[in-house]
């Protein structure tokens, strides 16, 4: 137990030894052989100063039409032209072109996503007591038209003679 505290005082001996002015700051890169290991021992400070990073130069800016004529003179007329992509032909069902000749919209509708034409109604809006009032649905909550054509879901109508009904259209 008593060597413990000896190989410390000696460690700390040497310590004081090696570094000038006997545990203040080296200066930098100050090399000094240790009396006890025999080991030379590179000191620096810690706490230099960093140098500052130098700015990076600016990249030489290049005009779009200056970048573009040097590559068609450099590279083969052939490997810079391409044939434009053919996009795939959509065919359109005689429905979908009579639904857009009408100023309809050909879209997915219901639960069952079958395609089919929406349109708009003529008298979205307008106020309505029986359903021969509007061009599409009479909507029994607000008293008005619905704005498209068929509406689906299940909805309050009022019927061509007034009466409030629900209809459910999937």
């Amino acid at each position: 137990m008593r060597l413990l505290p000896l190989c410390l005082m000696l460690l700390l001996a040497a310590c004081q030894l090696t570094l000038p002015g006997g545990g203040a700051k080296a200066p930098a890169a100050a090399v000094s052989a240790n009396p006890i290991l025999g080991d030379a021992i590179a000191v620096s400070p810690l706490d230099a100063p960093r140098p500052e990073p130098k700015p990076a130069a600016p990249s030489p800016v290049v005009a779009p039409e200056v970048a573009s004529d040097v590559a068609s003179e450099d590279a083969p007329k052939d490997a810079t032209q391409t044939a434009p992509v053919a996009e795939p032909v959509v065919r359109k069902s005689p429905e979908q072109i009579a639904c857009e000749k009408t100023s309809g919209t050909w879209a997915q509708a219901g639960k069952t996503g079958t395609m089919l034409c929406v349109r708009t109604t003529r008298d979205s809006g307008k106020q309505c007591r029986k359903g021969t009032d509007c061009d599409g649905l009479c909507l029994a909550r607000s008293g008005t038209c619905a704005p498209i054509k068929p509406l689906f879901g299940c909805n309050e109508i009022l019927q061509d003679d007034g009466r409030r009904v629900t209809l459910c259209i999937d």
